[in-house]
């Protein structure tokens, strides 16, 4: 069933697709103007061969500095380290190359510029959502994983001091310009690729199952998810399948939309949250093993739609839990918390801390407190 309410339109944003970085790229900048940009980047995407390569000799001259070894969920330091490339080359624009870390620590980088941060302690001011001064920086980004992070006007941080991850929000945060090349994807270790591929599946479902989803978010996140089960699939049969590639970015895309609009996602985001912070998870495994458990835990609030969700992909009649973990496992994916070296002795501060996560509190089947939490991650260890 519907909720009531209003939908507001995405933040103003390209998304290029069907173009190759080589041809997308000087275009989208010649576009802007932009003259002096800064890359950002991984260690293993601009190792000597890595395909980081290609994008430089995108960039031609305009490149005046990499910036990489950019660390899992986006550390406060890092972010740091891109704005003093930044200010140093009086950037024009600045691209970033790889997944969701790197995504979101350029997104708070630019944000910091024009918010006057000069230290890792000037960040807690930003924490507040829609506080700080809006990005003015051109940001184009290069997704080399599924996580979907590049379309949304939020980002993930790490302050160092807890460790904990913190969520920052501004309407104006999304990348300016996306670009989607699946032959820069076909180095994306597999489990990478693959675990931000039932991310993406997992920002469908919880959008799908929202306590307030909109009828254009309804309509997208059920094609997400159809576009996602075919085309991970694909890619496990054929890894070369830039074809089965580009459904899974094109699913992705859409996967997302509900957050971009204002619609709530549930406990298998929020306790993933506290499970990358905290355990040091990546977000996409957090997905593989939360999300089975957290739609058993609502299926007596939302089981009609879980059931519908999962025969739009031929699997009428099977629990929708069930044929996500089956397309883990499938993919070689950690299924359970064990797996993915999270210690059982954290889990109950892992329930303390998910109770301050938004998306906890909007699951649909409320979520009483820490027992509630603790209940779920025991199942799933």
């Amino acid at each position: 069933m519907l909720a009531s309410g209003r939908c507001s339109p995405p933040p103003r944003q390209s998304v290029v697709y069907g173009r190759p970085v080589a041809e997308a790229l000087p275009a989208e900048l010649d576009a802007l103007g932009a003259g002096r940009v800064v890359l950002v980047s991984t260690n293993s995407l601009t190792r000597e061969g890595g395909l980081a390569a290609k994008v430089e000799a995108a960039l031609g001259a305009r490149c005046k500095e990499v910036v990489t070894g950019i660390g899992a969920h986006s550390p406060r330091g890092d972010v740091l380290r891109i704005m003093a490339a930044l200010k140093k080359h009086d950037a024009d624009a600045v691209v970033g190359f790889g997944g969701g870390s790197v995504c979101d620590a350029v997104k708070v980088a630019t944000q910091g510029l024009t918010s006057g941060v000069t230290k890792a302690e000037d960040f807690d001011a930003l924490r507040v959502p829609n506080k700080g001064a809006a990005p003015e920086l051109p940001y184009l980004m290069i997704p080399t994983t599924l996580s979907a992070g590049e379309f949304t006007f939020f980002a993930g941080v790490t302050d160092e001091r807890g460790p904990r991850k913190e969520l920052y929000v501004h309407p104006e945060l999304a990348p300016d310009v996306v670009i989607l090349d699946p032959a820069l994807t076909v180095d994306t270790p597999p489990r990478l690729w693959f675990s931000t591929g039932i991310r993406a599946v997992d920002h469908s479902v919880e959008s799908w199952c929202s306590v307030n989803l909109t009828p254009m978010v309804e309509a997208m996140s059920l094609h997400a998810f159809k576009q996602l089960y075919a085309g991970l699939r694909g890619c496990l049969a054929n890894p070369a399948d830039l074809d089965m590639r580009l459904k899974c970015q094109i699913g992705s895309w859409l996967s997302v939309q509900g957050v971009s609009t204002g619609v709530d996602l549930g406990a298998s985001h929020g306790i993933g949250h506290v499970l990358g912070g905290t355990a040091g998870m990546p977000h996409g495994e957090t997905s593989c093993v939360m999300l089975p458990h957290v739609l058993r835990h609502n299926l007596g609030i939302n089981g009609e739609r879980q059931r519908s969700m999962a025969a739009a992909v031929g699997q009428e009649g099977t629990p929708l839990a069930d044929v996500i973990q089956r397309l883990v496992a499938d993919l070689g994916l950690p299924g359970r918390l064990r797996d993915a070296n999270v210690p059982r002795d954290i889990l109950p501060l892992i329930a303390e801390e998910s109770m301050h996560d938004l998306w906890v509190k909007t699951n649909p089947r409320p979520i009483a407190g820490p027992p509630d939490v603790l209940a779920l991650l025991e199942a799933a260890w």
